[in-house]
């Protein structure tokens, strides 16, 4: 792996048992994180028989109004509503006026239950320093993907954690990201959106801002 032999020689001298310890600690967070998004049976029973047929678009609706799709742990107890609304738009039982405020409010709860995870108003001493030993092995390259789509530079308490998932998708070496805007992306950058709501303006301010994708009902 190339870019393993690089960093083990340009970010830790030569010194594989230093790099191997931040690499293994990083995916260690990983596993944490993964752990948290168990699905509960209950949810998986709902979405089974709560209008089934409405599965695939409402997940198209969900995908294309936040720019990603949460992991099913966090969508999946809001869609049967969802597809609820969904259905009785496409049947003329709702107004497109309804619909949009109904939906845009349900995808927000969505948004802001997969942000749960990155709501802390303090970043945890581990938070600053996994990112610290990221820097060390990919310098600052999340940080330049995304101020480069958000048009600025972010400050590092709004970016830490957005950075931080961005760095472990690159440490995973499962994925290469293109240079334009991905769901990746727009991952992150709801999440350094979110967090400059909420660090400058408090909790109610982050739930309730502007979600980043477009709104098609279509």
């Amino acid at each position: 792996m190339e870019w393993r032999e690089k960093t083990i020689q340009n970010v830790f001298g030569g010194d594989e048992k230093r790099f191997e310890q931040a690499y293994q600690e990083a995916i260690s967070e990983a596993i944490s994180e993964a752990i948290s998004e168990a699905i509960s049976w209950k949810d998986l029973a709902l979405n089974a028989t709560v209008l089934p047929d409405w599965e695939s678009a409402t997940k198209d609706l969900i995908e294309r109004r936040l720019g990603y799709l949460p992991h099913p742990a966090v969508s999946l107890p809001f869609e049967p509503y969802l597809r609820a609304l969904l259905q009785q738009y496409r049947q003329g039982i709702l107004s497109s006026e309804a619909f949009t405020h109904e939906a845009e409010a349900h995808i927000q709860l969505i948004r802001n239950a997969d942000m749960a995870h990155y709501a802390s108003t303090e970043a945890a001493p581990h938070f600053v320093q996994s990112y610290q030993k990221m820097v060390e092995i990919f310098g600052l390259k999340a940080k330049e993907r995304l101020t480069r789509f958000l048009g600025y530079e972010p400050r590092l308490e709004h970016s830490l954690m957005a950075e931080l998932w961005l760095y472990d998708l690159m440490i995973r070496d499962t994925i290469r990201l293109p240079a334009h805007l991905t769901a990746v992306d727009f991952k992150a950058l709801t999440i350094v959106r979110y967090r400059e709501h909420l660090l400058t303006q408090g909790q109610a301010a982050a739930e309730a801002s502007p979600l980043l994708g477009t709104f098609s009902a279509v």
